[in-house]
């Protein structure tokens, strides 16, 4: 499983990065963008409640809900006061 999920989170962040670039300058991200991005914060959310409950590894808890508040901030940013089409 441990696999799996640095896979998910490369591919999230892959396709955090390769749109951040193409709409940058227009600062409205699509639907699908956002909804990536959304779905990420969800992600780290579950990730660092499992590691939580575990408690055996508090500093990686902490780094994936770290993350998740980054996400959030980034779809406040551009998903919501960006009004994404």
């Amino acid at each position: 499983m441990k696999i799996r999920q640095i896979f998910i989170i490369s591919l999230l962040l892959t396709l955090f990065a390769s749109t951040n670039g193409v709409f940058a300058n227009d600062k409205k991200y699509p639907k699908k963008a956002c909804k990536g991005i959304y779905d990420s914060i969800g992600l780290f959310v579950k990730i660092a409640d499992a590691i939580w409950k575990k408690k055996n590894n508090d500093k990686k808890a902490v780094l994936y809900s770290q993350a998740a508040a980054n996400y959030a901030t980034i779809y406040e940013t551009v998903c919501r006061k960006g009004k994404s089409h």
